[in-house]
Order: C-alpha cells, then sequence, then structure tokens
C-alpha cells in the first residue's frame, strides 16, 4: 500500500512538472512572438523613415525660382511640365521653339557639355541627351524636356554656371523617373530600404 501510495505521489508531481514547463514554454512562446512583432513594427517604422528621408532628398517641390513663373512649370505638377519643357525642342519637335542652331558658339559648347552629362536611361537606355553634333540622342519627351530647358536657360539666364543648369536638369530627372532617382540616392548613401512604392515614371517614351 505504501509503494502505490510513493508511485501516486511521484506521478503527481511528474504531472505537476510537466504542467509547468508547458505553461512556461508558452509563456516564452507568446512573449518571443510580441517581441517579434514589435521588432518588425519598430523595423518598418525606421525603413518608412529612411525612404521619406530619401524622398525629400531627392524629389524637388513647389515652383523653380529663376523660370517656373515664365515657362508657367512646377515641381509639384511634373507631367504637365514635362509637356511644356519637351515643347521647347524645337530640335526634335517641328512646332519646338528652340533650336541647337540658335544657341552662340559659346552656349553650343555648354550645351554639348551639359547634354553629354546627363540622359535618360531609365527609358530609353540612352546614355547622353544629345550626340556630339548637338542633336537629340533620344526621342522621348523626358529627354526633350532637359535639352529644352537646357537650351531655355542657357539663352535667357546667362549666368547661370554649367552645373547649376545641370542641378536644374536632374531635379526635373528626379521628378520623371522618382523610383529610379530616390533608389539610387539611397544605394549611393548605404540605405537598403527600397523605393517600390514610388511610380516608374512620369509620362511615356
Amino acid at each position: 500500500m505504501s509503494d502505490n501510495k510513493s508511485m501516486a505521489a511521484m506521478t503527481l508531481v511528474i504531472v505537476a512538472v510537466a504542467i509547468m514547463a508547458f505553461n512556461q514554454y508558452t509563456l516564452m512562446s507568446i512573449n518571443g512572438g510580441t517581441a517579434a512583432i514589435t521588432g518588425n513594427v519598430v523595423a518598418e517604422q525606421q525603413n518608412a523613415a529612411t525612404l521619406q528621408e530619401a524622398i525629400d532628398a531627392v524629389i524637388p517641390r513647389g515652383v523653380p525660382a529663376v523660370y517656373g513663373e515664365e515657362l508657367g512649370v512646377s515641381f509639384d505638377k511634373p507631367q504637365e511640365s514635362l509637356n511644356i519643357l519637351a515643347n521647347l525642342d524645337g530640335d526634335l519637335y517641328d512646332n519646338g521653339k528652340l533650336h541647337f542652331a540658335d544657341l552662340t558658339a559659346e552656349q553650343q559648347e555648354s550645351y554639348k557639355q551639359i547634354g553629354a552629362s546627363i540622359a535618360c536611361e531609365y527609358c530609353c537606355g540612352a546614355t547622353t541627351l544629345i550626340f556630339s553634333n548637338g542633336q537629340p540622342a533620344c526621342g522621348c519627351a523626358h529627354s526633350a524636356g532637359m535639352r529644352g530647358l537646357a537650351m531655355y536657360l542657357l539663352i535667357n539666364n546667362p549666368e547661370m554656371s554649367n552645373e547649376q543648369i545641370l542641378d536644374e536638369l536632374t531635379d526635373w530627372k528626379a521628378l520623371f523617373f522618382p523610383k529610379e532617382m530616390v533608389a539610387k540616392y539611397m544605394q549611393q548613401n548605404g540605405l537598403t530600404q527600397g523605393a517600390a512604392e514610388l511610380p516608374d515614371m512620369v509620362g511615356g517614351c
């Protein structure tokens, strides 16, 4: 009888230990899951902040100070502004207002330097805006818009340097290709969050 009581007591102890172990495991699992969820939320918030930082650094806003009102363009209206800027390029469009031939010899050299330093590679794969003779290297509206603006600024704002004009073209390129330009910025700055939710491009090729 004593042996039977000992066995029963031992069984109860084993069952109690097993229940305690199971409860502890369950509690740890819940806590671990909660920590993982919290960690994911924090990571997502950090990624979102990083992406917004990149967007703020790359994507311009408002009306360009030097020429925005004159041309009726705004960074806040990329599609409408693209149409206006592209229609300046008379080397591509018959009704375009400006031509390479309209530039002075000095302006033509600046135009060639600027046009060789930027392209619409995300649209049609062109590596420059112009060929070495100053004529369009690509027939898309993005390229025409950047060429048109470059000619306009060379003619109407001679105090601007080639670098300043190139900066203006780069701002528009960021608007025309937001996903690629933001992703490029993030890669250059060692940031890992992607820009998948941004649109591929403004306008078509």
